[in-house]
């Protein structure tokens, strides 16, 4: 599970504006991002990678794609994949605040979780983002609403983002998600990074806390992006 984690690295790293949340990117750019994580489940230890992407077909319309895996290595049933795939659209910018719709589809346990959720499903997305100035640091902060249908598993997310600059090349960034639907489905997970941005490329070390109820979830990561 290790090499093929650290492959993902490798090819991400290898692959020809910041993305994900509610942003598209320019006309032709591409932004890529791989991370692997240790995380502990109630007492189970685990290793989970995934590498994302995003292409900007026109400055208004942004395609994405995500892979992801995780494996335990003492309790090899919970291994799981999954995949994500969407469409971004700019519906109205003014001046630095964005507000974005977004579909796509899903499948795997890894992504949509299981008891029905790992099936094939469909997400809409809305989002608001903005970035500029706040107490004389540059910053961003966006905010989504996010909807999730499978074959009997239906689950509502929100999400919310805040980021700001440090020093020259450190970057703050910390998000929240917050799920609720179908059964054991409710979530609240929380995520602090810090992230060094060299030129195109940004490289990441984070904790993110999950509980969903009937777990508690643990992991700290590292994650590299480059943008082209």
């Amino acid at each position: 599970m290790l090499g093929r984690v650290l492959l993902i690295l490798f090819l991400v790293l290898s692959w020809p504006e910041a993305a994900a949340a509610p942003w598209t990117l320019a006309e032709k750019s591409t932004y890529a991002r791989s991370s692997i994580a240790r995380e502990r489940v109630d007492g189970l230890e685990a290793w989970r990678g995934d590498v994302y992407a995003e292409y900007g077909i026109r400055d208004t319309l942004t395609a994405s794609l995500k892979l992801e895996t995780v494996a335990y290595p003492d309790a090899t049933d919970f291994n799981a994949d999954g995949w994500r795939a969407t469409l971004r659209h700019r519906i109205l910018q003014i001046g630095t605040w964005n507000i974005t719709a977004e579909v796509g589809v899903l499948e795997g346990a890894a992504i949509g979780g299981r008891n029905g959720c790992d099936t094939l499903g469909a997400e809409a997305r809305a989002g608001i983002s903005w970035s500029g100035q706040w107490l004389k640091r540059q910053s961003f902060a966006f905010a989504e609403a996010v909807a999730r249908e499978h074959d009997g598993c239906r689950r509502q997310r929100q999400e919310f983002g805040f980021g700001q600059q440090l020093s020259e090349n450190i970057w703050s960034v910390s998000q929240v998600w917050i799920e609720r639907g179908a059964a054991n489905a409710s979530s609240d997970k929380v995520q602090s990074e810090l992230l060094w941005r060299d030129g195109r490329n940004d490289y990441s070390i984070g904790y993110r806390n999950e509980n969903g109820g009937f777990f508690v979830e643990e992991s700290i990561f590292i994650a590299v992006a480059k943008r082209f």
